[in-house]
């Protein structure tokens, strides 16, 4: 990938505006203005957000242009739902690994998507792999909110790392219920965050 390449900057930007949390919910994302921003042509934009809308990131609204996800409660706590089976489904097909999380000095949100995405790996289902990763990426707006709203429980997290480096998987599996039914329950308050936020997450 070409550091200089107008579409990949474009993406890579807008991804992680997205994963920030800086889109208000339901926010319109006008390629223009964005591509100004970027200091960009419109073209690399549109495309970049075209390919976001197809990963579930943003939305797009057939006529009317690209959109911050607007997702209700429920739809947050489905998301964590799905992640949830997601995990069991990799814990399931994996042939109970004792896998070694890299150990660094990591924000608990990347710590945490390490985790998972080093279970789902563990499977050696690229479907599931793929499935893993288009969920993240829906849920990282979500996580922008939900870090404020509840804080990463870091003594939860080292546990589920350890369950894993030593392969004790019906322990993790309790951990990994554990932690989505806090998430699920938290989605309430996540999705008021959420369509209070008019302007930037930044801002709140």
């Amino acid at each position: 990938m070409k550091d200089r390449d107008p579409y990949h900057s474009a993406l890579n930007a807008l991804a992680g505006f997205a994963a920030a949390g800086r889109f208000g919910w339901g926010e319109p994302l006008v390629a223009t203005a964005l591509a100004e921003e970027l200091r960009l042509s419109p073209t690399p934009v549109r495309e970049a957000l075209a390919r976001l809308a197809g990963e579930g990131v943003i939305e797009h609204r057939p006529g009317r242009g690209y959109f911050a996800p607007s997702p209700t409660a429920s739809d947050i706590a489905d998301l964590y739902e799905l992640h949830r089976r997601l995990t069991h489904w990799a814990l399931d097909a994996a042939p109970a690994p004792a896998l070694r999380v890299a150990e660094a000095p990591s924000p608990p949100d990347l710590r945490l998507e390490i985790l998972y995405a080093t279970i789902a790996a563990a499977a050696g289902a690229d479907i599931l792999t793929r499935a893993h990763r288009r969920v993240m990426l829906q849920l990282r707006p979500i996580r922008a909110v939900e870090r404020e709203v509840q804080p990463a429980d870091l003594e939860q997290i080292a546990r589920q790392e350890r369950l894993l480096a030593t392969g004790r998987v019906a322990e993790l599996r309790a951990e990994v219920d554990a932690y989505h039914d806090g998430r699920r329950l938290a989605a309430p308050a996540v999705f008021a965050v959420m369509r209070r936020s008019g302007q930037s997450i930044e801002r709140i």
